[in-house]
């Protein structure tokens, strides 16, 4: 999933999932865990594109519920 954001926003959007889950940033990349999704993303800040891959999720929740959680964050 691409994510159309500024740096701030997701800085902000990184804090917010800090709140509920674990995240390790290195640099433009890492990775999350929260609420039983896990993932990885990356940043291109020249392009203000924030790229998200979803590795591991509950068996219940689609990719549409994910994807608008997911979202709900950059708000």
């Amino acid at each position: 999933m691409k994510i159309k954001a500024t740096l701030e926003k997701v800085n902000e959007a990184l804090n917010k999932i800090k709140e509920v889950g674990n995240i390790a940033v290195n640099g433009s990349e890492g990775s999350f865990s929260a609420k039983g999704v896990e993932g990885r993303f990356s940043f291109d800040q020249e392009n203000e594109i924030l790229t998200v891959v979803i590795d591991d999720k509950p068996w219940l929740a689609s990719d549409s519920m994910i994807e608008s959680e997911i979202k709900k964050f950059f708000n």
